[in-house]
C-alpha cells in the first residue's frame, strides 16, 4: 500500500509546473490513524482465463502492531507515546472453502469488562473472566486437543466438553483469551491458532483510544 510505484511513459502523469508529461514516482503515507484499523488481505484471485484461491500464510503480530514505519514523520500521532501508533489484534475473520463456496469463521480477543460494565482496554488479559467454568470430565491430555470444530452437527458435545476443560485451563494461564465464533458454536482456541493461512480480514485496536 505505501510503497513507491514508478510511472511508466503509458502511465505518466502531468506535471503541474512545466506542463509537460514525464514519467514519475509516487507513493502514499499516513497521517491520521484510526483506533480500529483493519486489514483486508488478497485471498481471491481473478483474470479473464483463471480464478484460485490464495492460501499463502501470512504472519501479522498479535500485539505490538508498529504504525510509525508508516507515518509522516510530522504526523501528530508520532508526537506523543508510542501507544499512540501501536495496535494489538482483537479480532480475524477466516475463510475456508475456494471459488465456488466456503465458509466464515470469526476469531476474536476477549477483553474484560469493569464493573461498570464498561469495557476495559487490556492487552495483557490473561482470562481470568473465565475462571468460574465447571467440567465433570478430567483430562490427562493436552487441553486444545481437538478444540476444532467439526462439521457434523453430532459432533457438538464432544467439542462442548472439550471447550469447558480448555476453558478452565486458560483461566490459570498468562495467555490472551481468544474464542473461535463458527455458526452456534463458540470455542476457545491458543493463541498460536489465530494465525493461519485462511485469515481474510484481520482487525487492530490502537493502545490509545481517542477520547
Amino acid at each position: 500500500f505505501c510503497k513507491e510505484q514508478h510511472l511508466p511513459e503509458t502511465d505518466s502523469w502531468r506535471c503541474p509546473h512545466c506542463k509537460d508529461i514525464r514519467e514519475g514516482k509516487q507513493h502514499m503515507i499516513l497521517w491520521r490513524l484510526p483506533d480500529i484499523l483493519v486489514f483486508h488481505l488478497k485471498r481471491f484471485n481473478c483474470s479473464a482465463r483463471w480464478r484460485e484461491k490464495i492460501t499463502t500464510k501470512v504472519n501479522f503480530p498479535l500485539t505490538g502492531l508498529n504504525m510509525s514505519e508508516w507515518c509522516d514523520q510530522e504526523s501528530p500521532f508520532l508526537e506523543g507515546s508510542d501507544e499512540s501508533y501501536v495496535y494489538d489484534l482483537i479480532g480475524v475473520v477466516n475463510h475456508y472453502g475456494g471459488m465456488t463456496g466456503g465458509h466464515y469463521v470469526a476469531t476474536c480477543k476477549a477483553t474484560p469488562c469493569g464493573s461498570d460494565g464498561s469495557e476495559e482496554v487490556a492487552y495483557e488479559f490473561n482470562g481470568a473472566g473465565i475462571s468460574q467454568v465447571d467440567t465433570e470430565e478430567e483430562t490427562t491430555q493436552s487441553v486444545w486437543k481437538g478444540l476444532g470444530r467439526s462439521k457434523e452437527k453430532d459432533a457438538a458435545n464432544a467439542s462442548s466438553k472439550a471447550a469447558n476443560a480448555a476453558a478452565r485451563f486458560v483461566a490459570e494461564s498468562s495467555e490472551p483469551l481468544w474464542l473461535q465464533f463458527d455458526d452456534d458454536l463458540v470455542d476457545p482456541i491458543p493463541p498460536k491458532q489465530v494465525v493461519s493461512e485462511m485469515a481474510y480480514v484481520l482487525f487492530y485496536r490502537r493502545r490509545r483510544i481517542s477520547p
